[in-house]
Formats: structure tokens, sequence, C-alpha cells
């Protein structure tokens, strides 16, 4: 167990790297250090459960993850004659990803209580080094034009860090501040002012950088967030004076760089996001039941001559600003059904938790902002979101 608790570490160490490590084939696989790293957790992890404890985790998430699981596996073979057998072979490798990351959960459950109570912190290491390169990022390298030709936007004078994409770098930063935020509030109540006054100072980086990505989902998702841990916590006369105060910090951010991206009341990327919507909600139209398959939404949009010239190295090929219409789109009805309960099961364990426990706090609070911002993004499938999500459902229920 204990090697595997290092394998552990360097996994999650491996996060703020992201995409710069991405290894990017001509047929759309591509993989990065975090998720081959997971390959080798997991593996291990399997080695021990089979030599050393064969005892399934009990947990409530087990049968609403597995129903889901099964049914995008169902949904996928179903579509098999549909697609080519190079494209559902890269299709199953997006059900065996998502898999994998949804693994972590089992996997942190079979640590004891003592090392699970440290992973929050390495998950704060892992967000103030994120944090860093973003900052570095934003002053001496403001633009991902040159990476065009690789299927990234351009996102000139915003924050994008590691993750390459200024709006899902903005939703990881709010998780990021409202975890700070949760142990700060922990150690306020413990009466340890001189560390609750810490977090509080850590968060204001985190805050500013949240705002530099110049994301509108991100901002949104912030202030849901906020103001659902502070009435969580009982302090619901300054959920008004917040979200405010969230607002008006708009009207102070740098205005030197005027662009496109930087512009808060932007309408290109709110007419894109409604054509993505469109098309999603087109495809689902004809694959009502059990979708497309789980992911083959890159081919189906080939497929019905909805997408643009680039669609095997565009980024955006593979989903639509909108989780929810993802999971409609790609396994139908009966998938999104799946999938809402497994959203309210998650939500089930930080209610059943939040008693004494800060954690089933932050997880409430953030999975409802998250909800929001997926309306347009597709945030919960972007792997370090789910990354992070997993583990602090997992250090929860371990609670």
């Amino acid at each position: 167990m204990g090697l595997l608790k290092i394998i552990f570490i360097i996994f999650l160490l491996s996060l703020p790297l992201a995409e710069l490590g991405r290894i990017q084939f001509s047929n759309g696989i591509a993989f990065t250090p975090n998720e081959l790293l997971l390959a080798f957790l997991i593996l291990s992890w399997l080695i021990f459960k089979i030599f050393r404890d064969r005892n399934i985790k009990r947990t409530n998430l087990l049968k609403p993850s597995v129903f889901f699981t099964g049914f995008a596996l169902i949904a996928l073979l179903l579509n098999f004659f549909n697609l080519k057998l190079n494209e559902f072979f890269v299709s199953s490798l997006y059900l065996l990803r998502w898999v994998a990351y949804l693994s972590i959960f089992y996997i942190i459950g079979d640590f004891d209580p003592k090392f699970i109570k440290k992973i929050p912190y390495l998950l704060i290491l892992d967000g103030i080094i994120v944090l860093a390169g973003g900052y570095i990022q934003y002053f001496l390298y403001p633009s991902l034009r040159n990476l065009y030709y690789l299927g990234w936007d351009e996102h000139l004078y915003r924050m994008f860090s590691s993750f390459l994409d200024p709006d899902f770098l903005g939703a990881f930063l709010v998780l990021l501040f409202i975890l700070v935020l949760g142990i700060g509030f922990k150690f306020f109540k413990e009466n340890k002012k001189f560390l609750f006054l810490g977090f509080i100072f850590l968060d204001l980086p985190i805050l500013l950088g949240v705002y530099l990505t110049y994301s509108r989902s991100a901002l949104l998702m912030l202030i849901i967030s906020v103001a659902v841990f502070l009435f969580l916590i009982g302090k619901k006369k300054l959920i008004f004076v917040s979200v405010l105060a969230l607002i008006l910090i708009i009207f102070f951010l740098p205005k030197s760089f005027k662009t496109e991206g930087t512009n808060f009341l932007r309408t290109a990327s709110g007419e894109a996001r409604i054509n993505s919507l469109d098309v999603a909600l087109r495809i689902f139209q004809k694959n009502p039941v059990y979708g497309v398959g789980f992911d083959a939404y890159r081919y189906a949009q080939n497929k019905y001559g909805l997408n643009n010239k680039e669609w095997m190295i565009t980024h955006s090929g593979a989903g639509t600003d909108n989780s929810f219409v993802f999971v409609l789109a790609t396994t139908g009805i009966i998938g999104f059904v799946f999938y809402v309960y497994l959203l309210y099961s998650i939500f089930k364990l930080a209610e059943n938790n939040k008693k004494n426990n800060i954690y089933s706090l932050v997880l409430f609070s953030s999975l409802f902002g998250l909800l929001v911002d997926s309306l347009f993004l597709n945030s919960l499938f972007y792997v370090y979101i789910l990354e992070w999500v997993w583990i602090i459902a997992a250090v929860t229920e371990s609670r």
C-alpha cells in the first residue's frame, strides 16, 4: 500500500502539466502524462486488489456509476455498425478514459484515513502550481496563435495556463477557490486564526486568476458556488454583499488589452455555443433512445455534415458546449436518466456527510456551480475537473 500511495502522489502532482505534455496522434488519439500515470496507478491498484485485498468498497455511488458506465458501453456497442473499426476503437478509448478517472474514487477509498486527510492539500498544491503557471503565461505568453494549427483557439490576453483553455482553467480555479475557502472556514471554526488568515489571503490571487481568464461561465460558476457555500454554512446575510462584490470586480480588470475574448459582453462565443447546442440537439433528435455512442460524437458530426473541415483536429469536435446535451447525444434518453441518477447520488453523498465535514460542503457547492458552468461548457467531462470532483467525493465519503 505504501508503494501505491507514492504512485498516487506522483499521479496527482502530474496534474499541473495538463496539456503541456500532450501526445497527439493523427487519428484523433491523444494522451497526457496525467492519463499515462493514471493507467499505471490503476494497474498497480488492481494488482494490490488481486493479491492483497479483494474486498470491494461499499459505496452508494457504486450502483449509479455502474449503471451509467454500463449503458454508455451498450450505447457504443449498439452503434458498432455505424462506425468504422478505427472510429469504434477511438470512441472506446474515450469510454475507457471515463472509467479510469472514475476509478480514482475507489482507489482513494482503499487508503487509510490519515493519508486521505492529506490529499486535499496536495490538490491545493496542484492548483497553486497551475495558477503560478497561469500568471507567468498571462504576462509572457499572451496568445496561442502559434498553436492554432493543432486545433487550439487563440485566447489573446487571457489566462489559460497549462490547460491551454481559459474557460476550463476558470472552472478549475473556481474549484480551487472553494476548496481553499472551505479549509479556511474549517480553521476559523477550530479557532486557528493564523491558518484561517493564511488561507483567506491565498484565495485572493486565485480569485484574480478566475477573472483574468475572462470566462463568463467561470464567473457565473464562482458566484453560484460562493452563494451556495455561504448558504450552507449559515452566512445568508453575506450572500448579497458577496455576489455584488464579485460582479463589481469586473469593472476593475485590466483594460489595456481590449479584444473580443476579454470583452464580457462579447457575442461571437455566445453565437458559437448556440450553434454547437443546435448541432448536438439535431444529432440527439436523430438518435433519441441510445444516442450515437459514447463518445462517437466527433464522427456523428462529420457523418451528418455538421462539423467544420478541421473536424479531426479541433479540440471542440469530440464534444459540445453543454454536458447534459452531450450525454443526450451520445447515450440518448436512457443514458441521460442514468447520468442524472449519478449526479443525484453525488449530491446525496455530500448531503449525508455534511455534519462536521467541511469537504461535503465544498463538494456540494462546487458541484452546484459546476452544473451551471456545464450548461455553457462540457466541463463535467473535462478530465482534470473529473479528477478533482472524484477526489473530493472520495475524501468526503471517507470522513
